[in-house]
C-alpha cells in the first residue's frame, strides 16, 4: 500500500475511532462511573446514618425489617396524597377506549394508594407463609418427621394456600383502579405499588448479603458462634425475599393488564369475548405457557446442578489429598459450568417468550393473542406466587430444624437427623422454585405483553393468516 493511501485510511478512519471512543469513554464516564460514585455515597451515607431500631435478639430481625416496610409505605402514601392535591389539577381528561372519562386528583391518589396498600398485603402474606416464626414454615418442619415426601406434599399445599389473599388484593386493586381512572388508574397502581421500591430491594438484598456472608463464616473455620447469627440472618434474609418477590410478582400483574389495555386499544379490537373460539383458545393455550417455561428453567437448573455434582465427584476422585483439605479444588471448572449453564440453558425459554406474540398474532389474529395474553397474565401471576413462597418455606423449614431455637425445633434436629435430611431434600427441591422459575415468570408475561403491544398494528392488518386461508 502506497504512503498516499496509507494516510487517507488514516485520516478517513482516524474520525470513526474518535468517535467510538468517545462514545463508549461518555458511557463509561460519564454513566457507570458516576453512577457507581453516586451509589457509594448514597451507601455510605446511608450506613452511617444513625440506628432507629437496635437488634438485641434473633427474634427482632424480622420485626424490624418490616416496620421498615411499614414506615415506607405511611410516609409514602402521606406524600402522594401531597402531592395529588398540590401537583394534580382538580380534574383531568382522559381516553378510556375511544370514550373520554374525567378522574378527579383524589381518584387518581386512592388508584396510587391502593397499589401501594395492596403491595403491603402482599408481602405481609409472603412473610407469614415463609417466615419460621409462624406455623405454616412450623407445620412443614414438623412434617419432616415421615420423611421428604411428607415434606413436599406440605410445602405444596402451603404455596397452593399462599396464593388465596394476594390474589384478592392485586383482584381488589385492579377493580378499584379501574373503576376510578379505567386502563391508566391500572397502570398507576402498578407505579404505587412499587413506589416503596428503595425499600423492597434493601430488604430483598438482605438474604443474599447474609447468605454469602455465612458461606465465606464457614470456609474461613469461624466459630459456630458467628454461623449460628449468619443462619438466624439468613433466615430471615429468605423471608425479606420473598417479600421481594411478592411485590414483584404483583407489580407485574398490574403492568402487564394495562399493557394488555394498550394492546387492544393498538390493535383496534372492540371486544374480547372468551366465548368464541379464537379467544378462548388463546386462553387455553396462553395458561399453558407459564407451565411449559417453568418446566424448561427447573429442567436447566436440574442439568446444571447435575453437571455440577459430576464435576464436584470427579475432583474429589482425582485430585489427591482434596478430601483430608491439604489441596486446593479447581474452582474455576465448577464456575464455568455455572455460568455457561446460565447462558446456553436460557435460549429455550426465552425463544419460546419471544416466539409465542409472533407466531400467534402472524398465523392466528389478534383475538387469538389477546386470549394468550390474559391466560399467560392470569395463570402465570398464580404459579410465580406459589412457587416462590413455597420454596422461600422449605428452606426456612429447613433452617429452622438446624437453628433448635425452640423445643419443637430440638425435637426435629440437629443437623444429620432424619427430619434434618427430608428437610433438605424439600430445601433442594425448593430453590429452582424461588430463585428460577418463580421470579422469571414475571419477565414472560410483561415481555410477552410489551412484544405483542409493539407488533400489534402489524398483527391487525396482517395477522391470522390460517383463519383467513380456512
Amino acid at each position: 500500500m502506497s504512503s498516499g493511501s496509507s494516510s487517507w485510511v488514516v485520516s478517513e478512519l482516524l474520525p470513526c475511532f474518535q468517535v467510538i471512543a468517545d462514545n463508549v469513554g461518555d458511557n463509561v464516564g460519564d454513566i457507570a462511573g458516576m453512577g457507581s460514585d453516586l451509589f457509594g455515597s448514597y451507601a455510605e451515607s446511608s450506613c452511617a446514618a444513625p440506628d432507629f431500631f437496635e437488634i438485641k435478639a434473633v427474634k427482632e430481625i424480622e420485626p424490624s425489617l418490616k416496620r421498615q416496610l411499614i414506615i415506607s409505605t405511611v410516609l409514602m402514601t402521606i406524600g402522594i396524597g401531597v402531592v395529588s392535591w398540590v401537583a394534580v389539577p382538580s380534574s383531568f381528561t382522559i381516553f378510556n377506549f375511544g370514550d373520554q372519562k374525567v378522574v378527579k386528583n383524589w381518584q387518581l391518589f386512592l388508584c396510587v394508594a391502593v397499589g401501594l396498600w395492596a403491595g403491603l398485603i402482599i408481602g405481609f402474606v409472603t412473610e407469614y407463609y415463609t417466615s419460621n416464626a409462624y406455623s405454616p414454615v412450623q407445620d412443614v418442619a414438623d412434617s419432616c418427621r415421615t420423611g421428604a415426601a411428607t415434606n413436599v406434599i406440605f410445602g405444596l399445599a402451603l404455596g397452593y394456600k399462599s396464593c388465596i389473599i394476594p390474589i384478592f388484593a392485586i383482584a381488589v386493586s385492579i377493580f378499584v383502579s379501574f373503576s376510578f381512572a379505567a386502563m391508566y388508574g391500572i397502570a398507576v397502581a402498578a407505579l404505587g405499588m412499587l413506589s416503596t421500591i428503595a425499600t423492597g430491594l434493601a430488604i430483598d438484598a438482605y438474604g443474599p448479603i447474609s447468605d454469602n456472608a455465612g458461606g465465606i463464616a464457614e470456609m474461613a473455620g469461624m466459630s459456630h458462634r458467628i454461623r449460628e447469627r449468619t443462619d438466624a440472618l439468613d433466615a430471615a434474609g429468605n423471608t425479606t425475599a420473598a417479600i421481594g418477590k411478592g411485590f414483584a410478582i404483583g407489580s407485574a400483574a398490574l403492568v402487564s393488564l394495562a399493557l394488555f389495555g394498550a394492546f387492544v386499544s393498538r390493535a383496534a379490537i372492540s371486544t374480547v369475548d372468551v366465548l368464541t373460539p379464537k379467544v378462548f383458545i388463546g386462553l387455553l393455550v396462553g395458561a399453558m405457557l407459564p407451565y411449559w417455561f417453568s418446566a424448561m428453567t427447573m429442567k436447566s437448573v436440574g442439568s446444571a446442578a447435575l453437571k455440577m455434582v459430576e464435576e464436584v465427584r470427579r475432583q474429589f476422585n482425582t485430585i489427591p489429598g482434596l478430601m483430608e483439605g491439604t489441596a486446593k479444588p479447581d474452582y474455576a471448572t465448577c464456575v464455568k459450568i455455572s455460568t455457561d449453564a446460565s447462558i446456553k440453558e436460557m435460549i429455550p425459554p426465552g425463544a419460546l417468550v419471544m416466539l409465542t406474540p409472533l407466531v400467534v398474532g402472524i398465523f392466528f389474529g389478534v383475538e387469538t393473542l389477546s386470549g394468550v395474553l390474559a391466560g399467560s397474565l392470569v395463570s402465570g401471576v398464580q404459579i410465580a406466587i406459589s412457587a416462590s413462597n413455597t420454596g422461600g418455606a422449605w428452606d426456612n423449614a429447613k433452617k429452622y430444624i438446624e437453628a433448635g431455637a425452640s423445643e419443637h425445633a430440638k425435637t426435629l434436629g440437629p443437623k444429620g437427623s432424619d427430619p434434618h435430611k427430608a428437610a433438605v431434600i424439600g430445601d433442594t427441591i425448593g430453590d429452582p422454585l424461588k430463585d428460577t422459575s418463580g421470579p422469571s415468570l414475571n419477565i414472560l408475561i410483561k415481555l410477552m405483553a410489551v412484544e405483542s403491544l409493539v407488533f400489534a398494528p402489524f398483527f391487525a392488518t396482517h395477522g391470522g393468516l390460517l383463519f383467513k386461508i380456512f
